[in-house]
């Protein structure tokens, strides 16, 4: 007579939450003629977080959600290579795609599980789910394994480490925002790529990405066609920790000169050393000074100032601001005479969209540090020169990797772009730039 052998088929499971460490209780769910259960270990959060929210602490997902799912693969040596999905509904979960059976008198094995919500099996692989990016959630690869009375699976995620790290950028905008990421490689991918993302805030605000970020990437976050935040890669960030990006901002666009001050005295008056602000390009020069007097207030010379929304900064605008360490103009396109001359404190100058700089654009700024440009198609040096003199060899300058060689007029007063890339010429290996030597000079980022 034929030995009949029993299968145990886990078509619906009852699942324990329990750490890693604790003992699998004995609650089970009967299934055909056995007895199984899936004990799963507590999630993996980041822990100690870098991340911190706009004045509170922000640790992201630390347990379980209803609507997780747990990917899994088995092998039986009998019965092949099996896949599921599992999700958690709150108390319990259950398979809700796939299948998993083993032969009752066997020890099956578990080469992969995974905890990566943008995905799904698909003949034995995992792919993509429609709609969903690489990058735009966890992808972590847990243990399972049989136990010892073959009655159940214990998950832990407890040893799983991940090769990326998670960007939280915090937004205070009204519906979905654009990111552009460039020179990353997303979650469960491999290579650099460039990629745009349209993601909508949670309920804090905030809109993540889990990837590798190095040295010369860059994260752009749009609404509409403002840009909240264009953040350059200083150097690459450890994996398997959390940061932020503040990308919120303050609206000064339809304010009152008072209104204007009182606004930014708000911000410094909650501690805020990055002041992010929204301008419309009609501003005027009383709603500058109003600006830049509101700075005034400031305790320490440490201010990171942004400026978004205005495309072109007259003369003088921007001159002589008190305690600001970093000014980065988003969406600058020209700067005029002497329009960032006379700060004292400046150490940072970012404008990543500019073309036109004009007479004394920077002289006077005894600090600076770097300068990041946009491909620069026009300077002129007419009524002063652009930079002190005493700048050679002591500036940073990253420009952009679409820069193209500037030629001098025979005067030496003018330059305008050529059709040769900058990176190409003479001038880049030499270090000089418009009439002068720098530090260093990179062309390590695009124009956008």
């Amino acid at each position: 007579m034929k030995k009949i052998f029993q299968y145990i088929m886990l078509a619906v499971v009852t699942i324990v939450m329990a750490s890693c460490t604790s003992d699998i209780e004995e609650t089970t769910a009967t299934t055909g003629k056995s007895n199984v259960q899936l004990v799963v270990g507590e999630f993996p959060a980041f822990g100690d977080s870098q991340t911190r929210a706009i004045g509170t602490p922000d640790e992201g997902k630390t347990s379980w959600a209803e609507g997780d799912e747990l990917l899994l693969e088995m092998t039986s040596k009998t019965l092949g290579t099996k896949y599921a999905a599992f999700t958690y509904n709150g108390s319990s979960w259950e398979l809700t795609s796939g299948e998993l059976s083993y032969k009752e008198d066997e020890v099956p094995t578990f080469p992969h599980v995974y905890y990566a919500p943008n995905y799904k099996w698909e003949a034995g692989k995992l792919v993509l789910k429609e709609g969903k990016a690489a990058g735009t959630d966890e992808y972590i690869e847990g243990k399972a394994n049989i136990t010892p009375n073959g009655q159940g699976i214990n998950v832990s995620f407890a040893n799983a480490t991940r090769n990326y790290s998670r960007l939280r950028i915090a937004t205070n905008q009204d519906g979905s925002v654009t990111v552009i990421a460039k020179f990353i490689t997303p979650a469960n991918t491999r290579g650099y790529s460039d990629n745009t993302y349209t993601l909508t805030p949670d309920e804090k605000g905030n809109v993540y990405l889990y990837g590798k970020f190095f040295k010369y990437s860059s994260i752009i976050v749009k609404n509409a066609d403002v840009t909240l935040v264009d953040y350059f890669f200083q150097k690459e960030i450890e994996t398997n920790k959390s940061y932020v990006l503040d990308a919120t901002v303050v609206s000064l666009v339809g304010l009152s000169t008072e209104e204007i001050q009182s606004t930014i005295k708000n911000e410094l008056n909650k501690g805020k050393a990055d002041i992010r602000l929204v301008l419309s390009d009609d501003m005027t020069n009383d709603d500058m000074d109003a600006i830049k007097s509101a700075l005034e207030y400031a305790k320490d010379d440490n201010i990171n100032l942004t400026i978004m929304g205005l495309k072109k900064v007259g003369n003088y605008a921007l001159a002589g601001i008190s305690n600001i360490k970093s000014l980065k103009l988003t969406d600058t396109e020209e700067i005029g005479e002497f329009a960032i001359a006379d700060n004292k404190t400046l150490q940072v100058f970012e404008a990543p969209k500019l073309r036109t700089i004009y007479s004394g654009a920077f002289l006077d700024c005894p600090y600076l540090q770097t300068l990041r440009f946009g491909p620069i198609e026009y300077a002129e040096e007419f009524n002063s020169p652009i930079f002190d003199n005493e700048i050679e060899y002591k500036i940073d300058l990253i420009l952009s990797s679409d820069q193209k060689e500037l030629k001098e007029d025979r005067n030496g007063s003018l330059w305008e772009a050529s059709q040769t890339p900058y990176a190409d010429s003479y001038d880049h290996n030499t270090k000089h730039f418009i009439n002068n030597y720098f530090k260093s000079i990179i062309c390590g980022h695009s124009k956008h």
